[in-house]
């Protein structure tokens, strides 16, 4: 891999977790506000239609962003965006159609038993507008546009921000929060909108003679072998909150929501590389240079994240007690999830890696063990833990989803395990000559 394609991952894996820092930073400066003022019974609404309405997104959206990230990345936008418009109109329809008979048919049940019947129309439309935003940031990865897609989230996040502290300062009402939330999203829509079409004119011009045309068949067929372990994913990773929500008051789902909400702040690194060099790995060639960017991305963002996440628990042990009284409660599942949490950072990196190595069908056995412990762990230590039991059941099923996507990993490009923990010499002078550099 030469010195252009390194500095070029570089620089966009830097400005992505630039942008998830920033919003990070944000989310917990508004929080200082919002947590000491927002009841766990309001929290828990907005929290509610944000985990049923990311469900219909992640659902029934058929993993459609992953392909679109992939054949735009590899056929250019041009070729592909007819394949894309039909597939996004089709799976809106579905997104509306199935999210509104689900939610009337649980309209009863434990789910959603102190929640107002507005808030079950406001899931499907909250589900719908996600897919759409995801659609759109999915093509601004997709044609590497990462100072666009950066630009979206940190404008969201300070547009979602400045809504929730209006609500906590001015008038706390869950109804307008949803409101405000679906409202941004539309935005983010329409902003994101302008900047895929913008120069659309210059590059329909210069893709006219590639051959390579992506139909949405095609584009349906990668997407479902993404799909399985995507969905896997999402319900490991949410699966103890629906656990909470069902079985406990709002109240209680509240509060665990944000021990959840807090430890995946650590994650604001293994996203941003994860987003990066999915793109910029379909693009490459060799083989080598594939797997040379993902064993050093993989190594150096699970040592941040572990420290990271270690610092985060004692920040919050130290400051949540007496700043955030309420929610006093989030710090024993808060321990619990920890070590989950900090593995899964692994899984993020080397996911997207084998999808972009075109064999995404290979993230479904490890996701598929992840949610098989999730449920049984759950089973076994819910009724003698409580809600701590959640906790552990969720950070033990992460952790082994983490270590089956190693092993994968290092059955199909055919390394050592170690590779995956240790830094080679060429890579500590490779990281040795970027701190140098950033330093001066």
């Amino acid at each position: 891999m030469n010195k252009k394609n390194r500095s070029v991952i570089l620089s966009d894996s830097l400005n992505t977790f630039g942008t998830n820092l920033i919003n990070t930073i944000i989310q917990v400066l508004s929080t200082l506000i919002i947590l000491r003022r927002i009841r766990p019974e309001v929290s828990g609404l907005i929290a509610l239609v944000q985990l049923w309405g990311g469900g219909l997104c992640t659902i029934l959206g058929l993993s459609v962003t992953a392909a679109i990230i992939y054949f735009v990345s590899k056929y250019k936008i041009q070729n592909v965006k007819p394949s894309i418009k039909k597939l996004t109109l089709c799976i809106s329809f579905i997104i509306v159609l199935i999210g509104a008979c689900v939610v009337f048919l649980l309209r009863n049940s434990s789910f959603f038993k102190e929640t107002a019947p507005v808030y079950l129309v406001f899931i499907v439309v909250y589900g719908l507008c996600s897919f759409i935003l995801s659609v759109c940031t999915s093509v601004l990865r997709g044609e590497n546009k990462f100072r666009s897609y950066n630009i979206i989230n940190l404008t969201q996040q300070i547009l979602v921000t400045l809504l929730a502290i209006g609500i906590a300062m001015i008038y706390t009402s869950a109804l307008l929060w949803v409101l405000g939330i679906i409202a941004i999203n539309v935005m983010m829509i329409i902003i994101s909108l302008y900047f895929i079409n913008r120069g659309a004119a210059q590059k329909a011009a210069s893709s006219l003679t590639d051959k390579h045309y992506a139909t949405a068949g095609n584009m349906i067929k990668y997407s479902l072998k993404s799909h399985v372990s995507n969905v896997l994913t999402y319900v490991n990773s949410n699966f103890g909150g629906y656990v909470v929500q069902g079985a406990y008051n709002i109240g209680d789902y509240g509060v665990f929501s944000k021990a959840l909400t807090i430890i995946q702040k650590v994650w604001i690194l293994p996203d941003a590389v994860s987003q990066v060099i999915m793109s910029r790995i379909a693009e490459m060639d060799k083989r080598e240079n594939k797997l040379r960017i993902t064993l050093i991305s993989s190594k150096i963002v699970s040592y941040i994240t572990t420290i990271a996440a270690f610092a985060l628990l004692l920040i919050a042990y130290a400051f949540v007690p007496t700043v955030f009284p309420m929610y006093k409660g989030l710090l024993e599942p808060l321990k619990f999830l920890i070590i989950g949490c900090i593995f899964i950072s692994y899984s993020k990196i080397l996911g997207n890696s084998i999808a972009a190595f075109g064999k995404p069908e290979l993230n479904i056995i490890p996701t598929l063990l992840g949610v098989v412990v999730n449920i049984i762990a759950s089973l076994l230590l819910v009724p003698v833990m409580g809600i701590n039991g959640v906790a552990l059941a969720t950070s033990l099923s992460l952790t082994v989803q983490s270590f089956s996507n190693i092993i994968i990993f290092c059955r199909f490009t055919h390394i050592h395990a170690k590779r995956l923990f240790l830094l080679d010499d060429s890579e500590k002078k490779t990281l040795k000559n970027f701190l140098v550099s950033f330093i001066h």
